[in-house]
């Protein structure tokens, strides 16, 4: 068992191997083959070429702090929003408590401005019935 053990770990030890050898070989063909060649830049052209990033650099800051204020004065707007529709809908509560008040005073005014409940149509109710009393029964106030 001792033996077979031993040829099995030497055999996968040589498969590692060949893996390893073959893997750098084709390593070193695929580094050949593919080796590129250096091309020369201009000295202006790499200025403007970094100029031009430096550019693109500050116009990308300018934006993101716009962006960043407008998404500021997109949340100030909705929640001037919000708070105009809860004043328009607090306006609207008052407009309909004040048409019910004005209700409660017609009703109010109704009731009270009976023409039989006035005091001077009693003060004159008084006297007449009185006089007719006074005649009816046919008493005459002393001479």
């Amino acid at each position: 068992m001792l033996k077979v053990q031993l040829i099995v770990s030497k055999r996968s030890t040589e498969k590692n191997n060949m893996k390893h050898i073959l893997l750098s070989l084709l390593m070193i063909i695929t580094f050949n083959c593919y080796s590129q060649s250096t091309v020369e830049i201009p000295q202006d052209e790499l200025e403007e070429f970094f100029l031009a990033i430096d550019t693109l650099q500050q116009q990308d800051s300018i934006k993101t702090i716009l962006i960043s204020d407008l998404e500021l004065q997109l949340k100030n707007f909705k929640l001037l929003s919000e708070q105009n529709d809860l004043i328009i809908d607090y306006r609207n509560q008052e407009i309909t408590l004040l048409k019910d008040q004005i209700k409660l005073y017609d009703d109010r005014l109704n009731q009270v401005d009976k023409w039989y409940k006035k005091p001077w149509v009693g003060v004159v109710g008084g006297v007449v019935g009185t006089l007719i009393t006074i005649h009816i029964i046919d008493y005459s106030l002393p001479k």
